[in-house]
Formats: C-alpha cells, structure tokens, sequence
C-alpha cells in the first residue's frame, strides 16, 4: 500500500464563532496501491476536491491520518512537508495555478527548481512532456496567451515533471476536447503502469474505461460506484 487515508474528515466552520458548521467529507478510508489508476465520480460539491487537497499535503484533515507509506503526512513540520510534495506528489488542481510572469516552458521546469536542484536533462524532459500534451509549440508563450484547454495541458506536464510516485488530478479532463482527455487519460494510466498511485476526481464517465478502481463520493462520504 502507498497511498492510505484512515478515517479523515473536514469539517468547516460556517460562522466565525464556531456555533456552526458543516462536513464536507464525512469520516472516510481510501488507499491507492502503486501501479493503481483509482478515479472518484461525484456532483460537485460533494467533497471530492477537499479529499484531494487533504491526500495531497494541502489540508490538514479534522481528524484521521493521511500516510505515504510509514510517513504520516501532517506530522512532517512545514519545511518537510513542501520537500515532500516537491519530490513525490503531482498536483494537478482544478483552475489555472500559472506562475503569470514566467513563460510556459518556465512553468513546467518550475518544480525542479524550487530547491535549486535541476538536474541534467531537465530542459529536455519539460520540453518532451510539452509535446506529449500537444503544446509543445507554445514553449516561449506566455501563461495569458493560452487558452482554457492549454492552460491544464500545461498544468498537467508541471505535475509529472519530477517523475512524481503519486499524482492527485482533480478534473484534469476540463475544457479539454475529446482527443486531448484520450491524450490526458492515456497519459495518466501509463503513469500508473509506470509504477505511480494514480487518483482522479473527475465527472468525465470515460475516465472508467482507465480506471482500475471506480469510487464515487457522496454528500461527503467516499463509496463504491455503482
């Protein structure tokens, strides 16, 4: 097992004071293995991204534990926990997470510069990722030249760019055409193939065919798919 969540939960407060609040994912238990595409159905709204961001080092849950495999997640200090991201995690968040003032070529190398590590072939990994998502002519471009589709084709090369051993997509499909969710969710299950834990939160109904694990989370709680 790679990946486990036991018993976590998010609730937030709905008022300063505390008197009221609200679950947004109810007391739940999931675990990826390596090698594992796992994809998680669901409205929006009903907690999919708030699992996401706890699995991925974002936030702390209310209660449970998240684990890498013996390292628990939220008992690593602030340093540890960014290294740790860093080096293993690939986040691929719903929305544009663009460094605006760097070019997009810049913004998929981004990851292996954080701590002043980029290694030998760096250069020519982003570019090779720019091309397997189909932008690699928009190198030199930058982030507000792109479009919707473009911006999380870009996103998703900066998340594989470290070779991550978990990557966390949340709709990683949206405002993609129809060939390019086949180029992004053949592109992810080859990660899992690769050896990395895979999880999706997506609304597309063809990342099943992908998938070897099918969840839907409801109202705050993760089950089965029917």
């Amino acid at each position: 097992m790679f990946l486990s969540a036991e018993k976590v939960s998010k609730k937030f407060n709905r008022t300063k004071d505390g008197a009221s609040w609200f679950y947004a994912v109810r007391e739940t238990d999931i675990s990826i293995d390596q090698g594992t595409l796992t994809a998680i159905f669901g409205k929006s709204g009903s907690g999919k991204t708030t699992l996401l961001n706890m699995l991925g080092g974002l936030l702390a849950p209310s209660e449970g534990v998240v684990r890498y495999g013996e390292n628990d997640l939220y008992r690593l200090d602030d340093k540890a926990l960014s290294l740790f991201r860093n080096r293993h995690i690939g986040m691929i968040p719903q929305g544009s997470t663009a460094l605006t003032n760097l070019t997009v070529l810049e913004n998929v190398l981004s990851p292996s510069l954080i701590y002043g590590k980029q290694e030998d072939g760096s250069i020519s990994r982003a570019k090779e990722l720019l091309k397997t998502v189909g932008i690699a002519d928009l190198a030199d471009a930058m982030p507000n030249e792109l479009s919707g589709g473009e911006l999380r084709r870009m996103a998703i090369a900066r998340a594989l760019m470290n070779s991550p051993d978990i990557i966390l997509a949340d709709e990683p499909t949206g405002d993609l055409d129809d060939e390019n969710t086949q180029t992004v969710l053949c592109l992810l299950r080859e990660q899992a193939e690769r050896g990395a834990a895979v999880l999706i939160a997506t609304h597309d109904s063809e990342a099943r065919s992908y998938a070897n694990i099918v969840l839907r989370m409801n109202a705050g709680k993760l089950e089965p798919a029917s």
